[in-house]
């Protein structure tokens, strides 16, 4: 195995598990299909969570005062 592919798995292994998901979703997009045919279906349910912006609960106080129009304190 080449030194790019071993970096990969240990990349992978390392991930917290709330990570595997959304990052096997990329690697299945890019990745033909095992019968060489057509690309890995993904679930509907993959990326459901995922908002972009980090922890909500940590977030919760900055997304009530925008929801209210108040400003930062």
């Amino acid at each position: 195995m080449n030194t790019l592919r071993e970096e990969l798995h240990e990349l992978i292994d390392r991930l917290p598990e709330s990570q595997v998901a959304p990052i096997l979703a990329l690697v299945r997009e890019s990745t033909p299909a095992e019968d060489g045919g057509q690309n890995w279906p993904l679930p509907d349910f993959v990326g459901a969570l995922s908002s972009g912006k980090g922890d909500l609960g940590a977030r919760s106080g900055e997304i009530l005062r925008a929801e209210m129009g108040r400003e930062a304190e």
